[in-house]
């Protein structure tokens, strides 16, 4: 019976520590820090250590007139660019209290990382909206429609998948490999990356990280908050319950 006792003692002690360590790293987690933007207007962004990729978010693609020419979108205009293009794949209910809209590109490092985290996160109330914006060249324009064409099949979340957890650089031979997986339609699939519709929805995304001041991948918009870099999980996760709270929503 001593020894039992002992035991038991040993266990709770154990507990109580593990318990006590827990609460207290809890405590210890830094919260999220923001600062308010001039524009737009009513959003803020969230501090982050740093970008994953800082380039100028035209490099792939031609500007049609210098960005200082170019007149600010309103709030509105920004608003349903963001959460209400039809040509942007998205996953979740228009109705989800909390919209996020990513940039990314398939060459982007911590893009790849960030794409697994909003699968993870993703949940009946958050809505992805995926905006392709490819600013790492030839191969990133490549993959970006691509994925954009495999959404006019259906399948843009298995082929947005396979883009981003493989290690190859984007090439025609790797999307017809990943197209042929996928039982798609390649000839449909060719036509739709050439077509004008999707290298205008390319051309809006740009346009819209160009008005957002945006200055590489990965870009979200969650809400109100605009996060640029690499954000962790948990951050992601933080910032989406805090987005749901009470508050006079932008969009």
């Amino acid at each position: 019976m001593r020894i039992a006792g002992r035991h038991a003692y040993a266990v709770l002690a154990a507990a109580t520590l593990a318990a006590g360590l827990f609460a207290w790293s809890v405590r210890r987690e830094p919260s999220l820090s923001f600062r308010d933007r001039a524009y737009p207007q009513g959003f803020r962004e969230l501090v982050l250590e740093g970008a994953s990729s800082r380039l100028d978010p035209l490099a792939a693609l031609p500007q049609t007139q210098p960005a200082s020419a170019a007149p600010k979108p309103s709030v509105r205009e920004l608003c349903d660019a963001l959460f209400g293009d039809a040509s942007s794949p998205a996953v979740g209910s228009r109705d989800s209290p909390v919209q996020i809209a990513a940039f990314l590109d398939y060459r982007c490092p911590y893009c790849k990382t960030l794409a697994n985290i909003m699968t993870a996160v993703q949940a009946d109330n958050v809505r992805m909206i995926y905006k392709e914006w490819p600013i790492l060249g030839d191969s990133s324009l490549l993959a970006a429609r691509a994925a954009l064409a495999a959404d006019r099949q259906g399948r843009y979340l298995a082929f947005h998948a396979r883009l981003m957890n493989t290690r190859l650089i984007p090439t025609a031979r790797l999307i017809e490999d990943i197209a042929a997986e996928l039982a798609m339609n390649q000839v449909q699939l060719r036509d739709d990356m050439r077509s004008r519709a999707t290298a205008s929805a390319i051309a809006r995304t740009s346009a819209l990280a160009q008005a957002l001041g945006f200055i590489g991948t990965p870009a979200l918009v969650v809400g109100r908050t605009i996060a640029q870099g690499e954000i962790t999980r948990r951050q992601l996760e933080r910032l989406i319950e805090d987005e749901m709270t009470p508050r006079a929503k932008v969009c």
